[in-house]
């Protein structure tokens, strides 16, 4: 991922029906061992991340889109 994640990028990757404390920290805690991860489990460690530094406005892009399916 670039270095200027936007709300929606994060919601492409992660998807829209996150917790915070209930997967978003245990998945940057598991994905944070960089020798056991794949190459896309980089993208899905730096959205994590992000989200959880960003959690109002990714859960705005995730209510926007829960709100509007049609829209991505």
């Amino acid at each position: 991922m670039t270095d200027k994640l936007t709300a929606a990028m994060v919601a492409n990757t992660l998807g829209i029906n996150r917790r915070r404390d209930g997967d978003l920290r245990e998945m940057v805690r598991a994905l944070g061992m960089p020798w056991l991860n794949m190459p896309d489990d980089d993208k899905w460690c730096t959205a994590a991340q992000w989200a959880l530094d960003h959690w109002a406005e990714y859960q705005a892009e995730c209510n926007r889109r829960r709100d509007r399916p049609h829209i991505r």
